[in-house]
């Protein structure tokens, strides 16, 4: 078995081609809006970041004003008056925001941990687009009380919380409001090289929130039914003769484990005090043209948080989130596949990164084992990033074969083989047209097992390949955008590894009454596919359709995770979303929808229709409910490779209220 780092040396040589292209011109901007425009300044001193914004140097920059809300009444001008600085010079970009309020000591001010949610605090929000793509952007947040939030920002409107970078910033309280004071270094950001004297154009939004009337107040105008996040930003302008940052980071760990536990003192195994030690690396070097290399040693589960204990009596897998940093960053990159649409039906997510590096997947035998709980990573890398209209994915993974200790009933020791050496690969490239309003790109996962003996030849698949497509095109400012996704998956392996793919609860050969399926004892491939669209509408109506057909042999679970195949599905949603306030209510919204999925022998798997409501009141009470009739429909999966059974019809209804959430205390209520 071969590793494959052939991609990485390859992407290596074209990366000096990619860092000549000049930074991409703004795209992307709906054609009905207005760009907001503000010029940096060069700072000729460094500056104290202790958000005082006293420096003689923030009053000779540029100021400007105008935030208007984003809700609760968008498109108003904001309740209280801010004003945003930008300066920067060779090593970062600093903005400075002075936020007045009438009633400072109405500030709400909480102290929480980094990157937190649903707090009751005011917040300021810095979002630079280094890219200039209108899709991309690096946010940085921060409360009066200094703690600190990033998020990153991708295809225009996601989201991705586990993003982190090192940043700084200073905020103060005073008898005028309160100011926030931010350092961006470059090399935090990704951007490309530029000529001397050329000036950078960035996109820049900034908001702010204020808690006690739910507001929120934006620099450039943005509402959420606007069809999009980062296209809505402005423009930041007058930033030159900046040099491309030299980014290298080492994050070395060293961990020692203590499993102290009750055991059997006749197993030769058994310690009472079991003693481990572990250490590895994560490494992240910056590239030109705006790629990171990254890679890794032994990334270990140590370094954060553990997984809840959960009791499973599905026949399917439970699914974990992946907390590992190096997996973790630009993790929305090889998102293969993912589609944007309305309600859906089973889900096949092609890459899993927790599947490198998994617990060894044979059982060894014998009276008493002394067996790995993770498989060992020996080595890993990835080159990820934008340049010009390219996004780019390659990823390389390396795990060690693994070994049990053994001892038989006979007494006698030997070791035994848990897990083979696998090599795991994935790669996703993605090229912009039309300003950014169609997208396509490509991509596909490997992995290679090296099943030397005879242990897994009944276990494990050789091989497991999956080649992806998938496309984006908005349309009418991206108001409406048609997405698409197809994918083909083969695995290959002895008749009984295929046999027993076949027989598996993903899709159930065997089942008596399914005559369009048959388990085929000779076979040693198993291939299938996945084709999916959807369409989808933004603005105060609001819609969302898929359209999805999964076949039968279709299998992604190698490098990805998913529940069961064979099925057809569509289902299609709207609703209506209000958000100018009235007499009585602040904002409210409405829909409803359908949902239906049949297995590709005919029979009708799911079928439901669904309607719901909300509504806050302007003291900012709440109040909601819906509805939901599921006809009777088969369940396939019932007796788990038996024959079809029959699920009643079932239907409910629930509502649910409350108080203002602001107050020392609430009160809240559900009915179902």
């Amino acid at each position: 078995m071969k590793p494959r780092f052939v991609a990485l040396a390859a992407l290596f040589l074209i990366s000096p081609t990619l860092a000549a292209q000049n930074p991409s011109p703004p795209q992307g901007v709906p054609a009905n809006r207005v760009i907001r425009t503000m010029r940096a300044s060069r700072a000729p001193a460094a500056l104290k970041i202790d958000g005082k914004l006293d420096e003689a140097t923030w009053g000779s920059a540029e100021t400007s004003g105008g935030f208007t809300q984003s809700y609760p009444n968008a498109g108003a001008p904001a309740t209280e008056k801010s004003e945003v600085r930008v300066l920067y010079d060779d090593d970062a970009v600093y903005v400075g925001v002075r936020m007045f309020d009438a009633h400072p000591d109405s500030i709400a001010a909480q102290l929480a941990r980094r990157d937190a949610s649903g707090i009751y605090s005011d917040w300021v929000h810095l979002v630079l687009d280094s890219y200039h793509d209108r899709r991309t952007g690096f946010r940085f947040s921060a409360n009066p009380r200094g703690v600190q939030k990033d998020v990153f920002h991708s295809d225009d409107r996601n989201e991705d919380l586990n993003w982190d970078a090192v940043w700084e910033v200073g905020t103060s309280v005073d008898s005028l409001g309160w100011t926030a004071e931010f350092r961006i270094p470059f090399s935090q950001l990704r951007f490309g090289r530029a000529g001397k004297g050329i000036e950078r154009i960035w996109g820049l939004q900034v908001h702010r929130d204020i808690a006690r009337r739910s507001e929120r107040d934006s620099w450039s105008s943005w509402k959420p039914t606007d069809a999009g996040y980062m296209s809505f930003t402005g423009d930041l302008t007058g930033i030159v003769d900046i040099p491309t940052p030299q980014r290298l980071e080492v994050m070395p760990y060293a961990s020692t484990k203590l499993n102290r536990a009750p055991g059997n003192k006749a197993n030769p195994f058994y310690e009472l005090n079991d003693l481990k030690q572990s250490f590895g690396a994560d490494l992240k070097y910056g590239l030109p043209g705006g790629l990171t290399l990254t890679a890794t040693v032994n990334p270990d589960f140590g370094q954060v948080e553990v997984d809840p204990a959960v009791v499973n009596l599905s026949a399917f897998e439970t699914f974990f989130p992946e907390k590992r940093p190096f997996f973790v960053e630009g993790s929305s990159i090889f998102n293969l596949g993912r589609l944007r649409g309305g309600p859906g039906y089973g889900n096949q997510q092609i890459f899993y990164s927790r599947r490198i590096g998994r617990p060894p997947q044979r059982f060894a035998g014998g009276q008493f084992r002394e067996a790995p709980d993770a498989t060992t990573i020996l080595g890993a890398a990835k080159v990820t990033g934008k340049a010009g209209p390219w996004t780019i994915g390659v990823l390389d993974a390396l795990t060690a074969e693994e070994n049990a200790k053994i001892i038989d009933e006979n007494g006698a020791r030997r070791t035994t083989p848990v897990e083979p050496a696998t090599n795991y690969f994935v790669t996703r490239i993605r090229r912009e047209f039309n300003a950014g309003n169609t997208i396509v790109s490509g991509g596909g996962t490997a992995v290679n097992r090296n099943l030397k003996g005879d242990e897994f030849d009944n276990l494990l698949r050789s091989r497991a390949n999956v080649g992806a497509i998938d496309f984006e095109h908005q349309w009418s400012n991206r108001v409406w955008a048609l997405t698409g996704a197809l994918a083909a998956s083969s695995i290959g392996g002895s008749k009984q590894v295929i046999n027993n793919a076949q027989s598996s609860s993903a899709r159930y050969y065997q089942r008596p009454d399914a005559d369009y399926l048959e388990v085929d004892t000779d076979a040693q491939t198993l291939n299938g596919s996945s084709v999916s669209f959807g369409l989808v509408k933004s603005g105060v109506w609001s819609m969302g359709a898929t359209a999805k057909q999964v076949s039968p042999g279709y299998e992604v679970n190698d490098l990805g995770f998913m529940g069961r195949v064979d099925y057809r599905n569509f289902g299609i949603s709207a609703s209506y979303n209000h958000t100018t306030p009235g007499k009585i209510l602040r904002d409210y919204n409405f829909g409803q929808g359908t949902n239906h999925a049949f297995n590709f022998g005919g029979d009708r798997i799911w079928t439901s229709f669904f309607n719901y409501f909300n509504a806050t009141f302007k003291n900012l009470w709440y109040v909601g409910g819906g509805t939901e009739y599921d006809p009777g429909a088969f369940d396939d999966r019932l007796t788990r490779g038996g024959p079809v059974g029959k699920q009643p019809t079932q239907y409910g209804g629930y509502l649910y209220g409350g108080t203002d959430t602001r107050k020392r205390v609430t009160y809240f209520w559900n009915l179902n």
